[in-house]
C-alpha cells in the first residue's frame, strides 16, 4: 500500500519530552491541540523563547530525533551526550491528528526511549568507538478513533521492547497473533528483525520494511497499515527539520544540506535522499537528482526574490563527468543575481543564506496542511523587522504547522499569545505558557516583566546581576596583564 501525504492530513498535537539534555520533563503543546477542532488546516505556530540553556534546542533535537527513527536511519552516534547527564535512558511521545482521505479522524501515539548500555559516558573528546553505545529499548505505536463516542480508547498496534524476553516478539499478543496469522515463517524473521534493529540502533516499527515483502505478508487489516504508512509519509515527506549544526555549515560556507524524496522499489515506500550541495566551487549531482534540485532552486527563488528584492538564486549547470563506479554526474555551481550582476552564492550573506535555507520550509508550511517545519534559532542572522513580516503573513495566511526557537523579541508582539511557549528554571516543568496576558497586553513588555518581578508558576530566569558579571570581568584583568 503506497500513500503520499495528499491522501492524509497529519499534525503534531504534543510532544513529551523526558531526560533529553537539560530537560527532565517538558511538554509541547500546540496551539491547534487547545482549540475546538483540532483538526483544523489553518496556520498552527509555536515559538519556544528563554534563557540561554534553558531546553530550547532540546525540544528541537526531540523533534530531530522522530524524523530519524521513522525515516529508519540509526540514532546518532553521540546520543549518549544528549540523554540527560545523571539517567541512563531519555523518552519522547508524539501525539499525531490523522484524518484519512475518507474523512476518518485518530488520535495517533508513537512513544520511544532510547537507553545507554552499560559503561561509562564519554565525552565530546573521544573517539566515536570509544563511545557508549545506546540502542532503542522501547517503542510503542497506538491509535484512537475520533469521533462522537467518548468510549472509544487507545488501540496499540505495536509495543515492543527489547529486554522482553517472551516468545513473542512484540505486544500486546492479539495484535502479534494478528500479524503473523498469514505467514507463520514471519515468526524467524521478526525475530532476526529484532537483533537487527538492536545491532543498527534503529527502530524496530518503522524498519519493518526491511523483511522481505512484509506488507503481503503481514495480517494487519488496511486501517491498521494505513495509520502506520501515513505517519511515516509524514516524516519523510512533510517534516523538515532544521537545527544549528546545518546552519554551522552554511555559514562556515561549506554546505546547504538538501533533502530530497524518492522511491525505493526494493522497501516499497519514499525514502529521503540526502545531498549537500557546495557553497564555494561546483558540487556533482548524480543525473537522477538533478532536476529535482533545480526544481527547489525554482521554487525557493520565486519567494526569496520578494523577501529580498531583486534577488535571484538558481543552479549553474557547468558540465557532465562520469564518477568511477558509473554513476552520470552533473557539474553544478550554487549562483546568486542582483542588480546584473552574477555572484556565487557563497559570497551572500549568513542572513540571506540562512533564509535560503529555511524558506522550502516555510513555502511547504504555508501550503500544504500537513507540513511541518522546526527551526532552530529562527531569527539568527535575519532582519528583526523582516522576521516579523513573515511570521506575519505565515500566521495569517499559512495552512501548516511551524515550531521555532528564537533569541529576537520581535515575535512575541505580531503572534498570538498562544503560539509562545517560554522555558523555565525547573527542570521538570521546562515549558509554561503565560497567564493572566490581557489583549491589551504587549507580550514582550510583559515578559520582561515576569523576568523581573515573577508572577508565573515557574520562574522563567535564572537572575544574573550587572554588578556580579562586573566584578568578573575585572577580576580577570591580572591575569590578562601576565
Amino acid at each position: 500500500m503506497n500513500f503520499n501525504n495528499n491522501q492524509f492530513r497529519c499534525r503534531i498535537q504534543r510532544v513529551t519530552i523526558e531526560n533529553i539534555k537539560n530537560v527532565s520533563n517538558g511538554v509541547l503543546r500546540m496551539k491547534c491541540n487547545m482549540g475546538d477542532d483540532i483538526f483544523a488546516d489553518k496556520s498552527d505556530i509555536l515559538g519556544i523563547y528563554g534563557q540561554n540553556g534553558s531546553g530550547k534546542t532540546a525540544a528541537i533535537v526531540a523533534l530531530h530525533l522522530l524524523k530519524q527513527l521513522v525515516n529508519g536511519n540509526p540514532i546518532w552516534g553521540d546520543m549518549d551526550e544528549i540523554i540527560k547527564v545523571d539517567v541512563d535512558h531519555c523518552r519522547v511521545e508524539f501525539v499525531f491528528s490523522l484524518e484519512a482521505e475518507n474523512g476518518k479522524r485518530y488520535l495517533v501515539t508513537y512513544d520511544v526511549t532510547i537507553k545507554m548500555k552499560e559503561g561509562q559516558r564519554s565525552s565530546s573528546l573521544v573517539d566515536d568507538a570509544e563511545r557508549v553505545e545506546t540502542y532503542v529499548a522501547k517503542e510503542a505505536l497506538k491509535y484512537k478513533i475520533v469521533d462522537d463516542s467518548s468510549a472509544n480508547r487507545n488501540n496499540y498496534i505495536f509495543n515492543y521492547e527489547y529486554e522482553n524476553s517472551d516468545s513473542a516478539v512484540f505486544g500486546p499478543n492479539v495484535r502479534y497473533k494478528q500479524f503473523i496469522s498469514k505467514d507463520k515463517n514471519l515468526i524467524d524473521d521478526l525475530k532476526y528483525h529484532k537483533t537487527d534493529s538492536f545491532q543498527s540502533r534503529s527502530s524496530f516499527i518503522f524498519t519493518l520494511n526491511k523483511i522481505e515483502n512484509i506488507q503481503t505478508r503481514m495480517g494487519y487489516d488496511e486501517e491498521l497499515l494505513m495509520i502506520i504508512n501515513a505517519i511515516q509519509c509524514f516524516c519523510v515527506e512533510s517534516l523538515f527539520v532544521i537545527t544549528n549544526s546545518q546552519n554551522g555549515a552554511i555559514s562556515a560556507n561549506i554546505t546547504i544540506p538538501m533533502n530530497l524524496c524518492k522511491y525505493d522499489d526494493d522497501l516499497n515506500r519514499y525514502n529521503l535522499c540526502n545531498i549537500n550541495l557546495r557553497l564555494v566551487g561546483e558540487t556533482n549531482i548524480p543525473q537522477d537528482l538533478y532536476d529535482a534540485v533545480t526544481e527547489r532552486f525554482g521554487i525557493i527563488n520565486s519567494v526569496i526574490n520578494k523577501v529580498i528584492p531583486d534577488l535571484n538564486i538558481y543552479v549553474a549547470k557547468r558540465g557532465n563527468r562520469t564518477a568511477k563506479d558509473g554513476t552520470e554526474l552533473v557539474i553544478a555551481e550554487l549562483m546568486s543575481k542582483r542588480g546584473g550582476y552574477e555572484i556565487p552564492l557563497c559570497s551572500e550573506s549568513d542572513g540571506i543564506k540562512k533564509l535560503i535555507y529555511c524558506m522550502y520550509g516555510l513555502i511547504q508550511m504555508f501550503n500544504n496542511p500537513s507540513a511541518t517545519t522546526v527551526i532552530d534559532e529562527l531569527d539568527s542572522g535575519v532582519f528583526e523587522y523582516l522576521l516579523g513580516e513573515i511570521l506575519t503573513v505565515l500566521e495569517e495566511a499559512g495552512k501548516g504547522q511551524l515550531i521555532f526557537t528564537s533569541h529576537n523579541l520581535r515575535p512575541l508582539e505580531v503572534l498570538d499569545k498562544k503560539s509562545i511557549l517560554f522555558s523555565t528554571t525547573n527542570e521538570n516543568n521546562r515549558y509554561i505558557r503565560f497567564k493572566n496576558v490581557k489583549n491589551t497586553n504587549n507580550l514582550r513588555d510583559f515578559y520582561y516583566q515576569c523576568i523581573l518581578l515573577g508572577g508565573q508558576d515557574e520562574c522563567v530566569y535564572n537572575p544574573t546581576r550587572s554588578s556580579a558579571i562586573r566584578r568578573a570581568f575585572k577580576s580577570v584583568k591580572e591575569d590578562l596583564n601576565g
